[in-house]
């Protein structure tokens, strides 16, 4: 992994001070120290952890006070950001034990075209983006390739598959998958089973408003007078009625 050298200084005046003067608020904690509030140059720290990128670089942390300097190895732990202009305005730093392991997250970069995908049409679906580790800080991997070249459709690939660095353990369960190359039909076919059911959702609604629902008082008397005054007059009877006895 790469080594990093990074100024810093411990700070005095308030945080929103120190961003106006073109620096960076930040702490550093871990075991074994209490935490120190620095500041660092933005430029600097922009550069190097652009978007939260980079943050597996082992930095050589030269702390400036009173006359003295103190050098701490650290990792970047978390970052707060802007929301607005998107620049970062404090940081975390973790010092790390060198001779001890710790664990982290990195990042999976994908190499290479499956064949699935390139001669069968396939789709490239990825599950899982990180893995986590146990490692030495100097082992740390910036990241970790993973060529899916020959996976075909219906092939996936599991953590399992994939070998780590030279003093690098992988922590994240074997057997959960990485990526998997499915036919496109599989990705349409839950698409037309929504609209499918859909219909017959809309169908069956349809009916049950028609004969299904329970009527009120009110609407039960004006159905039985529509289908009183709908119905056909015998006029048989009507005129038998109507003639005069004698």
């Amino acid at each position: 992994m790469r080594n990093l050298d990074l100024n810093a200084s411990i700070r005095t005046e308030k945080s929103n001070l120190i961003r106006k003067r073109g620096a960076i608020p930040a702490v550093v904690y871990g075991q074994g120290i209490e935490p120190l509030i620095i500041e660092v140059d933005k430029k600097v720290v922009s550069s190097l952890f652009s978007h939260g990128a980079n943050k597996n670089v082992l930095i050589s942390l030269n702390v400036k006070s009173n006359g003295k300097s103190e050098t701490i190895p650290v990792l970047a732990h978390d970052f707060q950001v802007d929301p607005i202009t998107d620049q970062i305005i404090h940081v975390d730093f973790l010092k790390v034990n060198m001779e001890e392991e710790i664990k982290t997250k990195v990042q999976i970069e994908f190499s290479g075209i499956p064949a699935g995908v390139k001669l069968e049409g396939g789709i490239l679906v990825h599950s899982l983006r990180q893995l986590e580790i146990k490692c030495l800080p100097n082992n740390i991997p910036e990241k970790i390739i993973v060529d899916v070249s020959d996976l075909k459709v219906g092939q996936s690939l599991h953590v399992s598959n994939i070998i780590p660095p030279q003093g690098v353990t992988i922590i994240t369960p074997k057997d959960e998958t990485v990526v998997i190359v499915t036919s496109p039909t599989e990705e349409e076919a839950p698409v037309a089973e929504t609209a499918a059911a859909m219909e017959v959702g809309a169908v069956q609604e349809a009916t049950t408003g028609e004969a299904g629902e329970e009527k009120s008082p009110t609407e039960q008397k004006s159905t039985a007078d529509s289908k009183a005054k709908a119905a056909p007059v015998d006029d048989s009877k009507t005129k038998a009625q109507q003639k005069p006895q004698k």
